[in-house]
């Protein structure tokens, strides 16, 4: 049998389920910051800043880490 390269051994770590739930939380809270700048945008009800469009996406990543570190420390052995 043909070894695993290292590449499909570290996408085999980073592809958990997990993971794959925080990637759609992300991609959820891009898409919905996007449209709703996007949409008052062209209403003209708010003046957005599109170089501040990813920070929902980033506030969203933080709490999920955040989360995780603390279930993870206070987790019954």
């Amino acid at each position: 049998m043909k070894p695993k390269s290292k590449a499909s051994i570290i996408f085999s770590k980073i592809n958990t389920t997990q993971n794959k739930i925080i990637m759609k939380t992300m991609l959820l809270c891009l898409f919905l910051s996007i449209s709703f700048a996007f949409v008052s945008e062209k209403t003209g009800w708010l003046e957005i800043d599109w170089k501040i469009i990813f920070i929902p996406a980033l506030l969203v990543l933080q709490i999920i880490i955040i989360g995780t570190a603390l279930k993870n420390r206070y987790k019954k052995h």
